[in-house]
């Protein structure tokens, strides 16, 4: 799980295994290659401890987040907080009603980001 967390990160912040060890090595004086990356993807070895503060400070997360510990029921919590505040006295929020919203926000921060690329 932990190795799936930083690779997704990796992508995420559009890096390859090379480019990931080489910002652990100038941003934090870490002496990484690709090569010790791949077995953390795959699961083959763990960061110490000392290395994986680093990797939450280089992708912005928090080490729970990294280390997967985080409540994994935080993102349902939050969708359903997201619903009453929506919909409070709408009764039953279908899943096609929730789709709309998610759709809207995808479409209006799609737009921010138009109007972003445009100044």
């Amino acid at each position: 799980m932990l190795g799936e967390k930083i690779k997704a990160l990796r992508k995420e912040n559009g890096m390859t295994q090379t480019e990931l060890s080489q910002r652990l090595n100038s941003e934090f004086g870490l002496k990484t290659d690709r090569v010790m990356v791949s077995k953390w993807e795959t699961g083959f070895q763990t960061p110490v401890v000392s290395t994986l503060v680093c990797l939450s400070k280089l992708f912005g997360v928090s080490l729970d987040e990294l280390n997967g510990t985080q409540n994994e029921n935080n993102e349902k919590n939050n969708i359903e907080a997201a619903k009453v505040a929506l919909f409070s006295g709408a009764g039953e929020v279908t899943d096609e009603m929730w789709q709309e919203v998610v759709n809207f926000a995808k479409y209006v921060e799609a737009r921010e980001a138009k109007k972003n690329e445009n100044k």
